[in-house]
């Protein structure tokens, strides 16, 4: 059986100044070789481009080492609505739910 997939899960604002600390998370679960990482963004209030390179970095490595992650973005949301104007949608593995991301990694 699979290990559980890693979950980074931030809150509220993700500006320039929150991506500090989502930087450094995402690099350490994406540098765990052995795991998906499923990145839900369900409690983000605000969203900018600078946390959207991050996560899209870490969709990048996790693609070159073969390994499955999700994004997840539920409809209306603020990570939505970015996703959506950027055309990341269509890049990125979005998923509804933190459940249907979890399912998704799990394939």
């Amino acid at each position: 059986m699979p290990e559980e997939p890693n979950i980074v899960a931030p809150k509220g604002e993700l500006d320039l100044a929150g991506v500090r600390a989502l930087g450094p998370e995402l690099a350490a679960a994406a540098g765990d070789a052995s795991r998906a990482l499923v990145v839900d963004l369900s409690d983000v209030t605000l969203m900018d481009s600078s946390a959207l390179g991050a996560v899209v970095q870490a969709h990048l490595r996790l693609r070159r080492q073969g390994r499955p992650m999700a994004v997840v973005a539920p409809p209306g949301s603020q990570a939505a609505a970015l996703l959506d104007v950027t055309r990341m949608k269509d890049r990125l593995p979005i998923q509804p739910s933190r459940d249907a991301a979890m399912d998704a990694v799990r394939r």
